[in-house]
């Protein structure tokens, strides 16, 4: 009678773990907001790689950026110390709290930015039933996500104005779409994949 009841007391306790290889909200919810966790919340683009920076020619790129430059002041990100005719413009102390500085290889298309917050999974709308593709098991997965305890910098009109997409990705839901990949330990996004 008791090895009965032990039996069934650890089948019990195997169904009540989670199997991390399962196709499931859980699993994708967890996989997600690992990826969402690896990133540096929301970021914003620094115009120029050094500093103090001055934008010297009119090409629609340098008035995009004298823009951004301009906008990035008005919250006491940079600081203007040239002339309104050639504007030159330097970091500021406070900038230091939120700029990410990108890698050494200007080559690889990353630029510095100001990044704050952080992305937080809000809910799984659907996802796709696993299957194989180039020899591993994947799901696509579209989900919602929000920014939270960002600086209120990020939600300043002029910063918005100045960045297009910006308002999209500071609203209440955003979409996101995510391909997941099946390992050994279960589901992982496949930026995190290696």
């Amino acid at each position: 009678m008791w090895k009965t009841a032990l039996v069934v007391g650890a089948a019990a306790l195997l169904a009540g773990c989670q199997d991390s290889r399962q196709a499931n909200e859980e699993n994708f919810s967890t996989a997600i907001q690992s990826y969402l966790d690896s990133r540096d919340g929301l970021c914003v683009g620094v115009p120029g790689r050094s500093y103090p920076y001055q934008a010297e020619h009119d090409s629609p790129l340098i008035v995009e950026d004298r823009a951004r430059l301009a906008a990035l002041a008005s919250v006491g990100l940079v600081r203007q110390v040239g002339t309104e005719q050639a504007p030159r413009y330097e970091l500021t102390p406070q900038a230091d709290t939120y700029l990410r500085r990108a890698g050494s290889e200007p080559s690889q298309g990353e630029r510095d930015a100001f990044c704050t917050g952080r992305l937080v999974l809000k809910r799984i709308n659907y996802f796709t039933e696993p299957a194989s593709a180039g020899g591993f098991t994947v799901s696509q997965v579209n989900y919602v996500y929000h920014l939270a305890d960002a600086a209120p910098w990020i939600t300043d009109g002029a910063v918005l104005d100045a960045y297009e997409d910006l308002r999209a990705l500071t609203a209440p839901e955003v979409q996101g779409q995510a391909r997941l990949i099946l390992t050994n330990k279960g589901w992982v996004h496949q930026n995190l994949f290696r």
